[in-house]
């Protein structure tokens, strides 16, 4: 492929589909994904020119000014965001013939064969698989030695800074996408966790995006704790923010260890209030200790706890799903969920297999409504009698009262023990559940009269963008067509099984995409 003169330029876009079909991107979100950044530590910073995009952040990439900017464009995103990537692929080759693409994540690991038809790398790897992709397209010096997030190049300001101190996570729950990856979870070098904290020039409370930061050792946990707390008395740390696992928890003395250290408040996979449901996840770790009882403790130490619930129609009754979410608004005790959303049964996941072994998939199921707001397996009780509780998942109506009075329970409660800052965070949660479009950025702007959203995917608009926002070559009219997993009898779909089945030997030359 032809190289322009001088360095290459590289853009690594984060993709997204937003569910609600914003135009503008959720700058006031948190957290952002920073998978963009990560992937930009893998080029030589003197060498290649890198620019970083966030749909997430920004709302859809469609400035043709960019889009013919870059040698090589490289994509990622969650499951749904697929579609997305094949979209900007095809923009790129349009405005940039010759232009390399390289795309990653869970979508192009579970279809490998579809992503060799369509970008000419297809990375099945870790993120540092990058790098030899890198070398092996410009040169080895084109490649970082060492690979380190590039945080500085994030385009957006944000209230907090971003960093990580592992990978993967030591559960199985059957509705996650780690799952379906089966990589064991690893720990980084404390070495290189400090340097990510030292190199923010602005200190600020650090958001880590660990999917697991307790993990599976507690003495390598330990001495993460002693490291955070030298720098949080040095001032480098002035507050931190992660994810954990409920066996956190149960030991005795870790909340007080981690508030020495530094934390201000943690997020727990709850997902469900109900034993019976959290067994069906196979999220036994929730069950070592009463869930409420868990929230309080963490609470009273003066840690914010934030948590999402998800829930799965085809399995559960819809006066079992209303009846949880009356016990959350009504028990003060705790918070409100940070999200709602629907069980999504992910490509590759034992929750996608079950679905498919009992035939609960929708017809004409999409890649693309695998959002968490839109139903695709068939309702217990019926699709007409769920939709109402669906739709209530991305908006909660008609519960204003309900909020507000949780939310004051909640505030004489707790006033002693969190700081102010700690409880606005909170009761902001509260406000988001009723007003989404306002603290969130979820505008509707873009979305057509005749699109209005159905939350089934049977039926579910495709949205704007599958619409090229201009001219693209005959040959990647396809892109902007929807990968779908089932067909009209809600069947699995050959093509999607025989990716399914290809994951293990993903094929081993990059395909050569004409451009």
């Amino acid at each position: 492929m032809t190289q322009r003169s001088g360095k290459p330029r590289v853009l690594v876009v984060l993709a997204h589909f937003d569910d609600s079909r914003n135009p503008n991107g959720r700058p006031n979100f948190i957290p952002q994904g920073v998978g963009h950044a990560v992937l930009a530590g893998a080029f030589d910073r003197d060498r290649v020119d890198v620019a970083l995009y966030s749909e997430f952040h920004s709302g859809p990439l469609l400035d043709e000014r960019t889009l013919s900017w870059p040698d090589m464009l490289v994509l990622t995103g969650v499951t749904s965001a697929f579609d997305r990537m094949r979209q900007l692929a095809a923009y790129v080759r349009t405005k940039s013939p010759g232009c390399v693409v390289v795309a990653g994540g869970p979508a192009v690991r579970n279809l490998p064969l579809l992503s060799a038809e369509t970008f000419d790398y297809a990375c099945h790897g870790d993120v540092e698989e990058l790098s030899e992709i890198v070398a092996a397209v410009y040169g080895p010096d084109a490649a970082a030695e060492t690979m380190e997030p590039r945080f500085d190049l994030l385009t957006w300001s944000s209230p907090v800074n971003y960093a990580e101190t592992s990978r993967y996570c030591n559960f199985r729950c059957s509705f996650c996408a780690l799952t379906g990856e089966r990589r064991d979870y690893l720990s980084y070098d404390l070495g290189v966790v400090e340097r990510q904290l030292r190199s923010y020039a602005k200190r600020r409370i650090v958001l880590f995006v660990d999917n697991n930061f307790y993990g599976n050792n507690r003495a390598v946990f330990m001495r993460k704790l002693d490291m955070l707390e030298r720098l949080h008395r040095e001032g480098v740390l002035p507050g931190w923010v992660a994810l954990v696992t409920s066996d956190f928890f149960a030991h005795q003395g870790h909340l007080d260890r981690a508030r020495r250290a530094g934390c201000l408040g943690l997020f727990c996979g709850v997902e469900s209030f109900s034993p019976t449901q959290l067994a069906a996840y196979n999220k036994r770790q929730n069950l070592v200790a009463p869930q409420v009882e868990l929230i309080r403790s963490c609470l009273e130490a003066g840690i914010v706890f934030q948590y999402g619930l998800i829930f799965d129609p085809a399995v559960r009754a819809l006066r079992d799903m209303e009846q949880e979410l009356d016990f959350v608004l009504g028990c003060s005790t705790i918070p409100l969920p940070a999200f709602l959303s629907l069980t999504i049964p992910l490509l590759g996941t034992p929750h996608f297999d079950e679905a498919v072994a009992s035939g609960r998939f929708l017809p004409d199921a999409k890649l693309r409504d695998m959002d968490g707001f839109t139903l695709l397996t068939r309702p217990r009780d019926g699709i007409e009698a769920v939709l109402p509780f669906v739709r209530q998942l991305a908006k909660i109506e008609g519960r204003g009262s309900d909020v507000a009075r949780h939310a004051f329970g909640f505030w004489r409660r707790y006033r002693r023990s969190l700081s102010a800052r700690q409880m606005v965070t909170l009761l902001m949660n509260s406000a988001r559940l009723c007003t989404p479009a306002v603290l969130n950025g979820r505008r509707t702007g873009g979305l057509q009269a005749e699109e209005t959203l159905t939350y089934v995917t049977t039926t579910q608009p495709l949205g704007p963008l599958y619409r090229p926002a201009f001219p693209v070559a005959d040959r990647f009219a396809g892109h902007f067509s929807p990968t779908m997993i089932t067909d009209a009898d809600g069947e699995l779909l050959p093509t999607i099984a025989a990716n399914l089945a290809a994951r293990r030997h993903p094929p081993r030359q990059p395909a050569q995409v004409a451009s």
